[in-house]
């Protein structure tokens, strides 16, 4: 029951960081001093609870046990070169989304493997899905408004991409309340014209059903085959009545190159950086800002030197440089290996299909940040290194995530 509690703690304090700053930012109700109060008390919470829960410090994998010190020595060497001594600067670190901690967020990859624990997050992901749901209905401006979408579906829907990935060992109502939340954001980033997040959680969507295909019988796939080809045609035929206004921004957006401009600065300022990176707070030269709101409404800061570009890999080598980079593919790219083609079970095949969308998703924007999304990608990767789990039977997995609460107080391996 201690795992449980503090599986629930980390969830609920972590998700708080992100309803916090949408608040404030949304309402204004919430000071800035206020801010970091409640921002370092859910820190707080989330640290406490990880006491309990990173701590399977038990490398199986010898591939594993030599690269990932090499790994977390040179995130170190990135933190201590852009450590502030002054409070404005500390502050503004511990609130970063993008700065200290993506680089705590890695030792995710020591998260209890016990399938209970994993089970009980996977139950606390379920309940942020009905809560999402909830909102959506109630105040449906929160996924409609771009100001405030991507900050409300990611703490809330993501993780039930995970949930649907796995769709083979949970109940029915587990699996629906999952399809909803990744339908509703993927619709949601259709109409804002998010395309990162149409990729991200449409993947999630076609992963699912792939991973749901393969398991089905050959008589089943052709009673299903006809029903499928129908939807498939249907959708086309009808894709010129859906309303304009659920696509118009996409469809301008399509061919909109919004990132060369900010790609060449970055490029031009690293000459000298390109190996090692510029340190945990590097910048780059790239003007941004005034001149008032875009037609979205959206109004940027004006800066002349900016520590964040859109682009997952492009900010590891702002950071890092290519050996970062290097350190980061090489660490979770054979944990994908491993849980596709090294597995028993299709639990860890679904969790390295997340690591791999994950991969994916870094080329298009995919920013290492504080969202439940990153914390996911490194715990799946652990399980993916983890060769006692993959070793398991899918029986064996099933009986545990719909029958662990008869396990509570036992050890699965």
């Amino acid at each position: 029951m201690k795992t449980k509690k503090a599986v629930y703690i980390f969830i609920i304090s972590f998700t708080c960081i992100a309803v916090f700053r949408l608040i404030a930012k949304q309402y204004g109700i919430i000071s800035p001093s206020q801010l970091t109060l409640l921002t370092l008390l859910a820190l707080a919470g989330s640290i406490f609870a990880l006491t309990k829960l990173i701590t399977d410090f038990e490398i199986e994998n010898n591939y594993l046990r030599r690269i990932l010190p090499i790994f977390f020595i040179y995130q170190l060497v990135i933190i201590c070169r852009g450590l502030p001594f002054d409070y404005s600067g500390i502050k503004d670190l511990l609130q970063s989304d993008y700065s200290f901690w993506i680089y705590v967020i890695p030792l995710f990859i020591f998260f209890d493997k016990d399938l209970i624990t994993i089970a009980y997050v996977m139950d606390a992901i379920y309940f942020l899905g009905i809560f999402f749901l909830l909102v959506c209905i109630v105040h449906p401006y929160y996924i409609l408004n771009r100001s405030t979408a991507e900050a409300f579906i990611h703490p809330f829907a993501f993780g039930c991409g995970f949930l649907l990935l796995n769709a083979k060992y949970l109940s029915k109502k587990k699996r629906a309340v999952a399809f909803l939340c990744l339908l509703v954001g993927t619709i949601s980033f259709t109409y804002l014209a998010r395309r990162n997040g149409i990729v991200s959680y449409g993947g999630l969507i076609f992963a699912s059903l792939a991973l749901g295909a393969k398991n089905l019988s050959a008589s089943k796939f052709l009673r299903l085959f006809p029903i499928l080809a129908g939807i498939i045609v249907i959708g086309l035929l009808f894709t010129d009545y859906l309303p304009k206004s659920l696509t118009n921004r996409l469809n301008n957006r399509l061919t909109e190159d919004s990132r060369s401009y900010v790609f060449d600065n970055l490029f031009a300022d690293m000459e000298n950086d390109m190996i090692f990176g510029k340190g945990m707070r590097g910048t780059y030269y790239s003007p941004l800002g005034g001149g008032g709101p875009n037609d979205e409404g959206v109004e940027f800061a004006e800066v002349e030197y900016r520590a964040v570009i859109e682009n997952g890999y492009l900010q590891q080598y702002l950071n890092g440089g290519i050996v970062y980079i290097c350190l980061f593919v090489l660490v979770l790219l054979p944990a994908v290996f491993l849980g596709i083609f090294r597995s028993e079970n299709q639990f860890t095949q679904a969790c390295a299909i997340l690591v791999f969308l994950w991969l994916i998703d870094m080329f298009i924007f995919g920013l290492p940040r504080i969202t439940l999304q990153y914390v996911l990608v490194w715990i799946c990767a652990g399980i993916c290194y983890k060769t006692s789990i993959r070793e398991k039977t899918d029986e064996e997995i099933s009986d545990v995530f719909l029958n662990y609460k008869e396990y509570e107080n036992t050890l699965v391996y």
